[in-house]
C-alpha cells in the first residue's frame, strides 16, 4: 500500500486554488469589459457569458470558471506537448524535414513581396501546407497529447462488439497503443511515415474512430482546426527559418499522465537555417 504524499496533496490544492483564481480574474475583468463598453466581443468566453443555459438562465460563474480552466488546459498543453514530440521526430528524419522546408518554400516563393522583411504566414498559405499538416497528424498518432482516455456508460447499452455495458461502467481506451496497432495501421505502423496520411501529394484524414487524438463522435474536440491551425503556424514559422537540433546526449522519454507530456523536457540548438546555408542545401 502506499503512502500519501501530503506535501504533494498540499501542492496540489495551492495549484488547483491559484488556476481557479486566475480564472476568476479574467470572468471579472470580462463582465466589466462588457458593462463598460458597447463594442462586441466574439471570444469563446464572451459568447458563453452572453449565453443562455437550457432553462433560459445565465450561465453561473462556476459554470463560466471551468470552461475557461477548460480552455486553458486542453487548449495551451496538448499543443506544445505535441510540438516537442513532433520536433523531435522531425529532427529523427531529416528526409521529412526537407519535404517541410521544400513546402514551405514554395509557399513563400508565391508571395509577390514580403513586407518590411518580416514574414507572417496568411491564413490561405497555412491551409496550402499539406506535408506539413500530415506530418503533425503522424506524430499525433505516434504520441498523442492525451495517451489514454475514459468514458462511463450513462445507461445500459451494448457495445458494437456485443460487449455489455451497464450504468456507470468505465470504459478505458489506449490512444497510444491504438496508433501503433498494426491491424489498425499496417506493418510500417511503428515508422514515422508523413505520407500514409497523403493522396495524391493532399492530406486525407483518418476516421476518429481509427486516429482517435481528438476523440470522435458527439465528444469530438471542438478546437482540433483551431489546434492544426495553431500547430502549423508555429511549426512553419521556426522551420523556415531554422533547424532544430536536439542536444546532443539529452535523453528523450515520456512521462505517462494526464497529457503526453517528455520527461525530461526537450532541450534544442536552434541553428539559422539561411546564415548557416541549409536553407540553400534544402532547396
Amino acid at each position: 500500500m502506499k503512502c500519501l504524499d501530503l506535501g504533494s496533496e498540499k501542492k496540489l490544492k495551492k495549484l488547483i486554488k491559484d488556476v481557479d483564481e486566475f480564472a476568476k480574474k479574467v470572468i471579472e475583468t470580462r463582465k466589466k469589459e462588457l458593462s463598460e463598453s458597447a463594442r462586441q466581443r466574439s471570444d469563446l468566453l464572451t459568447v458563453f457569458m452572453t449565453s443562455k443555459d437550457e432553462e433560459g438562465k445565465p450561465f453561473s460563474d462556476k459554470f463560466l470558471r471551468d470552461i475557461c480552466v477548460n480552455f486553458i488546459l486542453a487548449g495551451r498543453d496538448t499543443s506544445a506537448v505535441a510540438l516537442s514530440w513532433f520536433f523531435w521526430l522531425v529532427g529523427k528524419n531529416p528526409r521529412v524535414e526537407e519535404k517541410i522546408v521544400a513546402e514551405i518554400s514554395g509557399i513563400v516563393e508565391e508571395r509577390e513581396e514580403i513586407k518590411n522583411g518580416e514574414l507572417v504566414f496568411k491564413a490561405e498559405e497555412i491551409k496550402k501546407m499539406d506535408y506539413l499538416q500530415a506530418a503533425l497528424s503522424e506524430a499525433l498518432r505516434l504520441y498523442p497529447s492525451v495517451p489514454l482516455d475514459l468514458k462511463e456508460a450513462v445507461e445500459d447499452n451494448v457495445l458494437p462488439d456485443g460487449t455489455v455495458t451497464k450504468t456507470g461502467t468505465k470504459v478505458v481506451y489506449a490512444i497510444y497503443a491504438m496508433g501503433r496497432i498494426e491491424s489498425i495501421w499496417g506493418k510500417d505502423c511503428k515508422e514515422y511515415k508523413p505520407e500514409r496520411w497523403l493522396r495524391d501529394g493532399n492530406y486525407m484524414s483518418e476516421s476518429a474512430y481509427k486516429f482517435s487524438a481528438f476523440n470522435g463522435g458527439p465528444r469530438l474536440c471542438l478546437g482540433k482546426d483551431f489546434a492544426f491551425y495553431q500547430m502549423k503556424f508555429t511549426a512553419a514559422s521556426i522551420l523556415y527559418r531554422y533547424t532544430v537540433k536536439v542536444v546532443k546526449g539529452h535523453l528523450v522519454a515520456p512521462k505517462i499522465a494526464l497529457t503526453l507530456y517528455m520527461k525530461y523536457g526537450l532541450m534544442v540548438n536552434l541553428i539559422n537555417r539561411h546564415e548557416s546555408g541549409l536553407y540553400e542545401y534544402l532547396k
